[in-house]
């Protein structure tokens, strides 16, 4: 065995790659590309309207992701640049780059878990747990600092759902969604929170950003971050402020 990971080994290694695979695929599929149209319109469903701008569904991306993970207790961090694509009939592929750091972490976390989101679009997983009236209800908002803030309650336990907040605009974009995993991915893993950032790039409203934090039985907190460069979306090319679409400043910031 490797001198990697010797402390507690296998079971460390189990707890951790079984915690990171869960909150990456769930966290990338949780709240979708944003809110989108429900097949079935909020009146007809006897659900109330969301409480923010309704989207027209993504239908394809390329975007370049950095993922980053981290587990403070064994200090162990890798790190992965992936293009990443979702073709106009649904399904998902993805070409690795550059990566560095730990081995395990690349192989058995930051790899698996792009096999695990193509798996989710494969399924259907990663279309059915969109922000929408049918799989969310929403609390009275408050308003504070210029944002708002609604409460977000999912209508049933799903291992892709949040229950936390999603904060908007005052006309109604979507800024960010936080909260916790209302199904955790495993025995091991405590809980896991999520901030997901969004921004409109070229017409579409799409992630920008997300952050997660697990905690975690005997491997202790492990942390993930996966930054998005678009480079095309819904078929349109991502243009740069200098009007060329080089990736050289696609990446939009979160709020």
């Amino acid at each position: 065995m490797t001198t990697e990971w010797r402390v507690r080994a296998p079971a460390t290694k189990a707890v951790t790659r079984t915690c990171l695979i869960g909150a990456l695929v769930l966290g990338l599929g949780a709240v979708g590309a944003t809110a989108q149209q429900p097949a079935v319109s909020a009146a007809a469903s006897g659900h109330a309207a969301a409480p923010f701008r309704v989207e027209p569904p993504l239908r394809s991306f390329v975007v370049v992701r950095r993922l980053e993970s981290r587990n403070a207790r064994h200090k162990k961090d890798a790190w992965l640049r992936v293009r990443t694509e979702l073709r106009e009939d649904g399904s998902f592929h993805y070409t690795v780059l550059e990566e560095g750091g730990s081995e395990f972490l690349r192989r058995k976390v930051l790899h698996e878990a792009l096999e695990k989101e193509a798996q989710a679009y494969r399924d259907g997983r990663a279309r059915r747990a969109t922000l929408t009236p049918d799989n969310y209800r929403y609390t009275a908002p408050v308003t504070a600092d210029g944002v708002v803030r609604h409460g977000l309650v999912p209508r049933r336990k799903d291992e892709m759902f949040v229950k936390g907040s999603v904060v908007t605009t005052p006309e109604g974009d979507i800024l960010r969604v936080e909260g916790e995993l209302v199904k955790r991915p495993s025995f091991w893993t405590r809980s896991v929170h999520l901030t997901r950032h969004y921004s409109r790039v070229a017409g579409a409203h799409v992630a920008v950003r997300l952050e997660m934090v697990a905690q975690v039985l005997l491997a202790g907190t492990s942390t993930l971050t996966v930054t998005y460069d678009y480079e095309q979306v819904n078929g349109r090319p991502v243009q740069t402020a200098g009007g060329a679409a080089d990736g050289a400043t696609r990446t939009a910031q979160p709020q």
